[in-house]
């Protein structure tokens, strides 16, 4: 089975391909996309990513797998809402000929691309929609733009993924004449092996992007709010301009400014070994489908302490671990954080391991797999007629 993935290029790829100056311009780990391979010896996996500003297509052979480098205009797709994007990706379509296109997500071009150049074989990843993220905050102008892209990209979608059954269920009114199947997403293995967390950390941790709706400052006020100086806070991550000054100003005016560490972005081991280190997975993002740090804290047992809404209520309801409070509302919030720093719920390590179990086999490679190559097989008979589709719902 020959398979085209297109997604953004992940930095660790962009890091064996390029020099370090252009790799440098790639700052996002992308870490579902690589978190899947190598892939089972059936399928034949090409990966296409945008270089911006590249001079020519660049190959590199990773985790079993061949990944195009496709050269694009360094500025201005988006003002055009990508509507010439399918004729940078069409050499590579051409060359590859795949029997699937599996566009990773619509924050891009990659969804209308795939729709464009398969227009019956092709499935349209949902990591995040931005319909839904940009009513929660005012929306920047590329986020305007490529709401509309991601409007024109699922309008005749015929097959769609989503990772999270609340991810499912926002994407069926963008598209109606859609088949969605849900597929969780694959977690790195430095997350799904080895020991779990620390029983008796006492530190709490943020994981995102420093922006008002990933909660970093609703994390803050709440920790600040509970009179515990035992507890000490980590934030990784980054954000706009200005972010971490933001955070530090706030901590600094509740008191905590020497109990909460701010570290930036963190490969794969560092951020595991960080993971370990806490007991308190502090996300109260304000809409998620399904944060890839959360899953990444049910493998390690690190308790999860959320609002209660879209994706990470999903996940803790699912796993029967963690805390929920009351959405956008930093007051409960602060009441379930210094609840949980009291009570200490994930000490029953008999249930943090089952969980721990749960969640690695959830969010595995061996699992994603068998779902995705079902998936592919449906479209490729679908696309030749060979045999009626078989309805795919979430």
């Amino acid at each position: 089975m020959r398979v085209l993935w297109l997604c953004q290029l992940p930095r660790s790829i962009a890091a064996a391909a390029l020099p370090p100056a252009a790799a440098a311009r790639f700052e996002t780990s992308v870490s579902w996309v690589p978190a899947h391979l190598p892939p089972p010896s059936s399928v034949e996996l090409h990966v296409a990513s945008p270089w911006p500003g590249g001079a020519s297509r660049q190959t590199v052979l990773r985790h079993g797998t061949t990944w195009h480098l496709v050269p694009v205009p360094a500025r201005g797709r988006s003002l055009c809402l990508f509507q010439f994007d399918t004729h940078w990706y069409r050499p590579v379509f051409q060359a590859i000929r795949p029997e699937v296109i599996h566009a990773w997500g619509v924050e891009d071009s990659y969804g209308l691309v795939a729709r464009r150049l398969a227009p019956r074989n092709h499935v349209i990843g949902i990591q995040g929609l931005i319909a839904t993220v940009s009513q929660h905050g005012r929306p920047e102008w590329r986020m305007r733009l490529t709401r509309l892209t991601e409007k024109l990209s699922l309008a005749r979608a015929r097959w769609v993924v989503a990772e999270s059954e609340f991810a499912a269920s926002a994407t069926r009114p963008l598209a109606p004449q859609a088949r969605i199947r849900v597929i969780d997403h694959v977690v790195r293995e430095e997350f799904t092996a080895g020991e779990p967390a620390a029983p008796d950390a006492t530190r709490a941790i943020f994981v995102g992007s420093l922006l008002d709706r990933k909660g970093i400052f609703d994390a803050v006020r709440a920790f600040g709010a509970v009179a515990n100086p035992a507890w000490h806070l980590d934030v990784i991550g980054t954000g706009p301009a200005g972010a971490a000054d933001a955070i530090r100003r706030l901590a600094g005016e509740l008191g905590v400014l020497e109990r909460v560490h701010l570290h930036g972005i963190l490969e794969a081991a560092d951020l595991a070994q960080a993971l370990r280190r806490s007991s308190v997975f502090l996300l109260p993002t304000w809409i998620d489908t399904g944060p890839t740090s959360l899953k990444e804290a049910l493998c390690l047992g690190v308790w999860p302490v959320c609002y209660d809404n879209s994706g990470p209520a999903e996940y803790l309801r699912r796993f029967g671990y963690g805390t929920l409070a009351k959405d956008r509302d930093v007051g409960d919030l602060a009441r379930a954080l210094g609840d949980v720093f009291a009570t200490r719920p994930w000490q029953d390590l008999g249930r943090r391991n089952q969980v721990v179990e749960q969640a690695r086999a959830c969010f595995s490679r061996q699992r994603a797999w068998p779902q995705l190559a079902e998936l592919y097989r449906m479209v490729i008979a679908e696309a030749r007629g060979s045999e009626p589709a078989v309805p795919v719902t979430a």
